[in-house]
Order: C-alpha cells, then sequence, then structure tokens
C-alpha cells in the first residue's frame, strides 16, 4: 500500500499553505530518516527517504523545476487486527519512487505553477496533475493562493470475485500485482503459480487550498489556510485483516471520504534577540467521523550572520472513525455496521513531537561559495516521537484492554526522525 508517515495531511496542508517564490537556479538534496520502535520481538518500522530537486529560472519570467524522491521502507507490522497483534506479525519491505516537474511563470506581484507527478511501488500507482497560482495585493501587504491537484491512483487488490465483505480474502506478498508500460495496473484474473488472481482497484483524489497571508505589522505576519479533500474509490488496506469472531476477512470501510481543515500562523519577529517566535494551530474534521487538532510552538534564534537554531513543539490528538471499534469488540460482538478496519490512523492516538533544527547559511559576497554557489545552506533536524493510542471502547466493554492489539514499542521514545539537507542557490 503507499507508503507515508502518520499526519501527512498536516504536512501537505502545511506546505501548500507556505509554498515559497522561488528565484535563482537551485538546488536541494535530503536525506529523512524515520524510525519507530516495535514490540513483541518484530524489530522496528524504518523509513529512509531521500529526496532531491532542481529548479532553473528561464528568462526573466519562467522558472522549470524537477523533483525526486524515494521511500525505502521495513519493518514489520501485524497481518491481522486481534487482540493480540504481536502474535500475528509479518516481516515485510519496499520500495517507492516518485518524480514531479513544475513549470512556473511570476510577475511582479503574481506567481502561477503547473504541476505532474507519478509514483510507483509495488502494489500502487500515483499519478497527479496540479497548479497553484498566488497574487500580492496593493501595498504589497496581503497575499491570496489559491492551489488544485487531481489524482488517478491505482490500488492492487486480491481479486474476490462476488464475495461480500466478511469473505473478502487479503492480498498477500506472494500475488503478482501487474503493470502495463509501468504506468498502468494490469489486472491477473486467473490464479497461478504467482498467486491468487488480483485487479488494480482505482482511487481519485482531488485536493483544494486558499491560504490568506497578512503583514500585520513590520515584525509580524500571520496566515490562514483551508484545505480540502475529496477521495473516491477503493481505499482499504488491501493486506489487512481483522479478526470478526472466528473470521479474519480483508478489511472493509467507505469508497468515499471528504475531509477538510483550517490553521492558523503567525510569526513574530523579535529585534532586540535577533530571534523569532511561532505559532501554528490547526483544526481538522472529515466525513468518516475524525475530528482532530494540533499545537505548535516554535522559537528560532539568530547566532551571528551564519547560524540559525530553531525549537518546537507540537501535540496532537484525533477521535476515532465512526465505524473503528478495538479489536476486543470485533471479536466478541462482531461489526460495529457495514464497515470494519485495523488501521491504527483511524483510531483514537494522541501525540507529542519535539525537536530541533540547525542551519548554517554562507553567503558569497568576494566569491561564490564553493567556486559555484551565491548562497548556501546546511540543515539538520530531528524530532523525537511520543505515541499514545487511547482506547474506542470503554474499559467495561473491553476487559482485555488495548496494549496487543496494535505494535507498538514499550520506551518512553516511540518513534525519531532525523533529516540532513543542502540547499544551494547558484
Amino acid at each position: 500500500m503507499r507508503l507515508q508517515l502518520a499526519l501527512a495531511l498536516t504536512v501537505t496542508a502545511s506546505a501548500w499553505a507556505a509554498t515559497p517564490a522561488l528565484a535563482d537556479d537551485r538546488a536541494e538534496l535530503s536525506t529523512t530518516l524515520f524510525a519507530e520502535k516495535r514490540d513483541g520481538g518484530s524489530g522496528r518500522l524504518t523509513v529512509i527517504h531521500p529526496q532531491m530537486l532542481f529548479g532553473i529560472d528561464i528568462g526573466q519570467f519562467t522558472t522549470f523545476d524537477f523533483a525526486y524522491s524515494a521511500d525505502v521502507v521495513s519493518g514489520a507490522t501485524a497481518s491481522i487486527y486481534q487482540v493480540d497483534a504481536v502474535s500475528a506479525a509479518t516481516s515485510f519491505s519496499d520500495l517507492r519512487n516518485e518524480g514531479s516537474v513544475s513549470l512556473g511563470f511570476h510577475g511582479k506581484r503574481s506567481r502561477i505553477s503547473f504541476s505532474a507527478l507519478f509514483g510507483t511501488e509495488r502494489d500502487y500507482l500515483s499519478r497527479q496533475i496540479g497548479g497553484n497560482a498566488s497574487i500580492d495585493l496593493p501595498g504589497r501587504n496581503t497575499t491570496v493562493g489559491l492551489a488544485y491537484s487531481h489524482g488517478f491512483d491505482q490500488v492492487c487488490n486480491r481479486d474476490n470475485g462476488d464475495a461480500t465483505p466478511l469473505e473478502n480474502r487479503a492480498l498477500t506478498g506472494d500475488d503478482t500485482c501487474a503493470k502495463s508500460a509501468v504506468v498502468k495496473g494490469k489486472d491477473r484474473p486467473m490464479a497461478d503459480t504467482d498467486g491468487s488472481p488480483t485487479r488494480w482497484e482505482d482511487l481519485t483524489i482531488d485536493t483544494a487550498a486558499v491560504t490568506l497571508t497578512q503583514n500585520v505589522s513590520p515584525t509580524m505576519n500571520m496566515q490562514i489556510a483551508l484545505f480540502g479533500q475529496v477521495q473516491e474509490g477503493f481505499q482499504s488496506n488491501p493486506y489487512r485483516r481483522v479478526r470478526i469472531g472466528p473470521n479474519a476477512p480483508q478489511e472493509h470501510i467507505p469508497d468515499t471520504r471528504a475531509r477538510w481543515s483550517v490553521s492558523a500562523r503567525a510569526n513574530k519577529f523579535l529585534p532586540r534577540l535577533n530571534a523569532a517566535a511561532h505559532f501554528d494551530g490547526r483544526f481538522y474534521n472529515d466525513t468518516w467521523g475524525v475530528t482532530g487538532g494540533n499545537l505548535e510552538l516554535a522559537y528560532s534564534q539568530y547566532m551571528g550572520k551564519s547560524l540559525l537554531v530553531k525549537l518546537y513543539g507540537r501535540i496532537y490528538q484525533q477521535t476515532a472513525a465512526t465505524f473503528f471499534k478495538d479489536a476486543f469488540y470485533y471479536e466478541t460482538e462482531s461489526t460495529a455496521g457495514e464497515y470494519f478496519t485495523g488501521d491504527r490512523e483511524l483510531s483514537p492516538v494522541r501525540n507529542v513531537t519535539v525537536g530541533g533544527k540547525l542551519t548554517v547559511i554562507t553567503i558569497g559576497e568576494d566569491k561564490p561559495v564553493l567556486g559555484l554557489f551565491d548562497k548556501l545552506q546546511l540543515n539538520v533536524r530531528g524530532d523525537i516521537m511520543l505515541i499514545d493510542v487511547l482506547a474506542a471502547d470503554s474499559a467495561a466493554d473491553n476487559p482485555m484492554g488495548i496494549d496487543k492489539q496494535f505494535i507498538y514499542g514499550n520506551s518512553l521514545i516511540d518513534g525519531i526522525v532525523i533529516q540532513a539537507g543542502i540547499l544551494g542557490n547558484y
């Protein structure tokens, strides 16, 4: 299934809300490591994410960007969502490749760009087109931005024919997910030595965002962003099974999901300290019943002309989807309606992230940095994550508890993120 870190929506909305107006030719290289501890001798979930971006100016008003990224994933997850998930842990590994191009045009007060993206992994194909535009209103104290994208993805799934949801069987790593010319899934209607019959399910994703950025004073700006998304198609994890009484069918979740978020952020420069304070708050809701919010506070401090240190902390909490139940409920009471899932991202959860970022800035004055760059930035970032999974049902309805229904570590720190990168303008 598509590889992504938790809270991807937050990252996406923030990235769109803060798309910068780039100038000069540029190159950026970075690598991110995400590691989450796992219980039951199952090792870790590890994601290595290298990425690169190259941008050039074509004349005075046109820019062209090319980006590439990959996800190298390994670890273990529960093949069956049940009271004791550790006993059903299965090791896995996967590789995702993604490339995108963007063509932009800019004037004195306005910018517009168009982009296309393609991503592929063993069982998932991503195809997306989109665009964004922004304009500075007279006075240049107010900026309005708009963004839209349309994704037409495909997910490889076990071909279960006319089976009912409680009879559906899950995809396995032994089943072949064939592709036609790399960019399109190819159904396999007959079972053979390469596994069970498979078919590719469609998933469309329409996303829009609008932002309003305002300079409140010479040392303070604020931004309000509204984000919306509609997903239509197959959204279950094809590998995940849920223990329903004595059976373990493939999970079954709705085909339609609409979600939205509103966020507000503020940045205040502190001249006497040569520093800045940052605030970011966000509210999220969707038609599956998940409601969440996060709050982030950050502080940036310049140390001389070349060193910038940023410290931040973020807390996030969400409720469960209306059809998500603790594993004990599914095993003893059956489903809570038509749908059932073991996706922990649809469970009630609280997490805290604290981290810091160190940036070293070198500007070529008399001569280019390293003989090439007008400006060079080295960035190092580190986060620690504390995840607290909450019960979806009351203790009276769930005497077995939730300690083992997901595979989590038992230590204080549940996950870490380490990133190193370099950005050069030339």
